[in-house]
């Protein structure tokens, strides 16, 4: 990756949750490589915070799209996506047998 990033949110000096992201692909798209929020401030706006805040990176950046993978059956995360107008593309992957993920893209 050339360009890469991360952002951290945190409450009281208390790690909320990461984003990372950086390059995506050959067509000149980020990608979102990591994204994690605890478990006790979900449903607390954290990850629509992080996923806007590299969003907003993105788009400063120059880059056009956004890609992501998303793991099936992870409902929350695909809803969080889906509120940023990500969508599926129709491709996947198996990461192992029997655990698929679907690429989710956006323009930015």
């Amino acid at each position: 990756m050339r360009d890469r990033t991360r952002f951290v949110a945190e409450e009281e000096g208390v790690v909320a949750g990461t984003v990372s992201g950086g390059d995506g692909d050959a067509s000149g798209a980020a990608a979102m490589t990591a994204m994690w929020v605890d478990p006790r401030f979900r449903r607390r706006g954290v990850g629509d915070l992080l996923v806007k805040t590299l969003l907003d990176w993105a788009r400063s950046n120059g880059y056009g799209q956004m890609l992501l993978w998303v793991t099936d059956g992870n409902a929350a995360a695909e809803r969080l996506y889906a509120r940023h107008r990500f969508t599926r593309t129709g491709a996947q992957q198996d990461v192992r047998p029997g655990h698929l993920e679907y690429e989710m893209a956006r323009r930015l």
